[in-house]
């Protein structure tokens, strides 16, 4: 999950949950934990999700990558 950009749209599979039209905000980690943060821009809202319960992440139009 290197190589995020704050211009591409992202689709992401969190706990068997599919969410789209996310925007890369940052990476932190935290006690040996790794979050990543985005943000819908359709509804604004942001979301922290633990990297360990990502189950896919690509690039919007791309073929999903499980890292």
């Amino acid at each position: 999950m290197n190589g995020f950009t704050k211009t591409d749209f992202y689709e992401l599979i969190y706990k068997n949950e599919r969410l789209s039209f996310l925007q890369y905000i940052r990476k932190d980690i935290i006690c040996d934990v790794c979050y990543i943060t985005l943000k819908n821009v359709i509804t604004g809202e942001t979301m922290t999700f633990d990297k360990s319960e990502i189950r896919g992440l690509r690039i919007a139009g791309e073929e999903a990558n499980a890292s």
